[in-house]
């Protein structure tokens, strides 16, 4: 991650076989191969905004009350970056 403040989907390659994508407020998950997803967007593409885009057809993604918001998390992310 070096000069980078962002994630590429080649930080996480051979630390993780599958990305775990949760929803904070709703019941909204997924799981997503890493060799595929590198596969699909390469190596070099911005993980961050990847997932960002999941969220887009989400009714509670821009909620009016901040705490309502759905917000997508990675909860295994912090465990390999």
């Amino acid at each position: 991650m070096r000069g980078r403040s962002y994630l590429i989907f080649g930080d996480i390659e051979g630390k993780l076989d599958v990305l775990r994508i949760e929803c904070t407020k709703c019941a909204r998950k997924g799981r997503y191969s890493v060799r595929r997803l590198i596969e699909k967007y390469g190596r070099r593409a911005n993980l961050m905004k990847w997932k960002e885009q999941l969220n887009g057809d989400c009714p509670k993604r821009d909620a009016h009350g901040m705490y309502e918001r759905c917000d997508l998390i990675c909860p295994d992310l912090p465990k390999v970056v």
